[in-house]
């Protein structure tokens, strides 16, 4: 709060050696100007036998030869001349009006006479006043400028005792004042034109008319505003409309958006689920994009609604900020302005007759599109992948290595259209070694096989690609053997007798031991046929 009391005692101070000197009044007389130098007027005063001299400052706007009423204040010290004062007569006719416009709250005119300690002087109606630099609405490093210049104040008090007659004036209170008339006039709803001041993150402060507004982030535009400075700049003027009013407070809030409707109020009346329509992607987020179709009316693009592949995609390769894209409203939430728009919907779901083309059993052509540790991807058609296990390259041990872009034959292992996948495999395309081996060889039968691995307990052999068959050590030979590796080698080739196919398991068991037995009873028998008997 502004302290009047503090305020006088400084201004009083201040004006000991501005005011003319307080003497003691004299009468009243009128006297015609008959002479006008730089510092004093002279006049002719009936019944004076000298010449009153006046300052020629009080004097201002009169000239030779016009009647004036002055105060007579005394004589010079040489006494060839009386004193009189213009402004005493001035000052005294003038009090009684800027009391009035104190208590009216009249604006009034004056000058700034001088800058000092505090505020400045200014003359009004003939008196001094002082206007303080909390009240004069003068930023400080600018003070000196004003100096001489006219000015329009309110007077904030007015005090007369036995030290004479003070005057506090006030630039603000105009303002203020101002400020509160212009509220008074205002309402809820009222279209302004505004200036942007000042543009903030969260909003832009704004002049309206004699006083401040502003207009939050929220309500520059129905639509999501990233950067206020992309769009408006210091000294913009713009229509806006009040939407909060406070006149205590002398707080507005402004809207820009709300001069237009918002176009949700119309948005499932324009675009109602099914609608298909043009939009601008606007923002790429990790799950998906969102598009405009009108400002303020966007919804988002789902990763899952770019394509009917299940695959995960990088929105990215689908499109970026700004491209134009046909789009399909498959949702509509109006209390919450949320909608969702589909890509792939656009065309058939290929799934709807995959089964047709992709049942289990089909021979298909696809390309891959994708590689995993355990398997590969690979496209049908737009929409429709297979997977294929590595299990299911090949029939052999030794796998096949793919590459994106790679075109495959495949048969179709499974399918599931509810889960929209499909199993393929590669090597189902040909007999399995297993199918062949049990159509070309029986229990009994004797084979010539080399030995692919050793181990403690048995020898493998290759019956065909991708099938081993084993003899265990107890079958390696008809003669004890202690150690495997003594005997035999990797490659090296053995006869022996097939005695046990699985088709369960898928197991080949061999007898090195049978082979020989058998091959020594052969012997045996052609030396008895040729010999009649066996030798010792």
């Amino acid at each position: 709060m502004f302290d009047n009391n503090n305020a006088y005692d400084e201004f009083e101070a201040l004006l000991n050696d501005y005011l003319p000197d307080e003497e003691e009044t004299g009468k009243k007389v009128k006297g015609i100007l008959s002479q006008v130098d730089r510092n004093y007027t002279y006049l002719d005063v009936v019944g004076q036998a000298t010449a009153v001299r006046v300052r020629t400052e009080e004097l201002e706007g009169y000239e030779e030869g016009d009647e004036v009423e002055i105060l007579l204040m005394g004589e010079t010290k040489d006494g060839d001349f009386l004193i009189g004062s213009r402004r005493k007569i001035d000052m005294e006719e003038n009090w009684e009006k800027l009391v009035k416009a104190f208590e009216n709250k009249d604006i009034v005119k004056g000058k700034i006479a001088k800058r000092v300690k505090g505020g400045y002087v200014v003359n009004i109606l003939f008196q001094q006043a002082f206007l303080p630099n909390s009240l004069s609405e003068i930023p400080m490093k600018d003070g000196d400028k004003f100096v001489g210049s006219d000015i329009e104040v309110m007077i904030k008090d007015v005090k007369e005792d036995r030290r004479g007659k003070k005057i506090l004036v006030s630039k603000k209170d105009i303002r203020l004042k101002e400020q509160g008339e212009f509220f008074n006039k205002l309402n809820l709803g009222d279209v302004m034109e505004v200036e942007v001041k000042n543009i903030l993150d969260f909003g832009i402060s704004v002049r309206v008319g004699k006083s401040n507004g502003f207009i939050h982030i929220s309500e520059l535009s129905w639509g999501k505003v990233d950067k206020i400075s992309d769009i408006y700049k210091t000294g913009d003027k713009l229509q806006a409309k009040i939407i909060s009013l406070d006149k205590e407070k002398k707080s507005l809030k402004l809207s820009v958006k709300q001069l237009t409707q918002d176009p949700w109020v119309t948005a499932d009346e324009k675009y109602p689920v099914g609608t298909e329509i043009e939009g601008k992607v606007t923002k790429l987020v990790s799950f998906g994009a969102f598009v405009e179709l009108e400002e303020g009316v966007e919804g988002l693009v789902h990763l899952s609604d770019f394509t009917w592949n299940k695959k995960k995609i990088n929105v990215s390769e689908f499109v970026k900020v700004g491209d134009i894209v046909k789009v399909k409203v498959i949702e509509m939430d109006k209390p919450a302005k949320r909608l969702k728009f589909g890509i792939k919907q656009l065309s058939e779901n290929p799934w709807d007759t995959a089964e047709s083309k992709y049942g289990e059993g089909s021979i298909v052509k696809g390309k891959v599109v994708e590689i995993k540790p355990f398997g590969i991807f690979a496209q049908l058609e737009d929409g429709i992948d297979a997977f294929i296990h590595q299990s299911d390259f090949s029939w052999e041990k030794t796998q096949p290595r793919y590459e994106i872009g790679d075109e495959v034959e495949l048969k179709v292992l499974s399918f599931d259209a509810s889960e929209k996948k499909i199993k393929g495999g590669i090597k189902q395309l040909v007999k399995s070694p297993w199918d062949s081996l049990i159509e070309n060889y029986k229990v009994g039968d004797i084979v010539d096989r080399k030995i692919t691995s050793i181990t403690d307990f048995g020898l493998f052999v290759e019956m065909e690609k991708g099938v081993d068959g084993m003899i265990h050590a107890s079958q390696a030979s008809k003669d004890f053997i202690k150690n495997l590796s003594d005997r035999f080698e990797v490659g090296e080739e053995v006869k022996a007798e097939i005695i046990e196919i699985d088709t369960g398991k898928k197991r080949v068991k061999l007898s090195i031991k049978k082979a020989e037995i058998a091959d020594e009873k052969k012997e045996t028998q052609e030396l008895i046929e040729k010999y009649g008997t066996v030798g010792e």
